[in-house]
């Protein structure tokens, strides 16, 4: 027996392959993407620390400070 969602698809063409994330989830994303930043720029300046371990820093403390909106932005997607 054929396939026939190969053979014809009936279902209409869409250019919509998944809906837009929501602006809080942004706000989140850019706040932690600016600590990311902010500990690479520190750790690369340091004296006893490097480049990777302040960015580590920086994930870190981004990621928490901005779980609540990313939290939000993803449920609400």
């Amino acid at each position: 027996m054929p396939c026939p969602v190969r053979d014809g698809d009936s279902s209409p063409p869409s250019g919509i392959l998944a809906a837009a994330m929501p602006d809080v989830f942004w706000l989140g994303f850019g706040i932690a993407a600016a600590f990311v930043l902010i500990g690479a720029i520190a750790g690369a300046r340091s004296r006893t620390a490097s480049l990777g371990t302040g960015a580590a820093m920086g994930a870190y403390l981004g990621a928490m400070s901005a779980f609540p909106l990313l939290a939000i932005g993803l449920a609400t997607s």
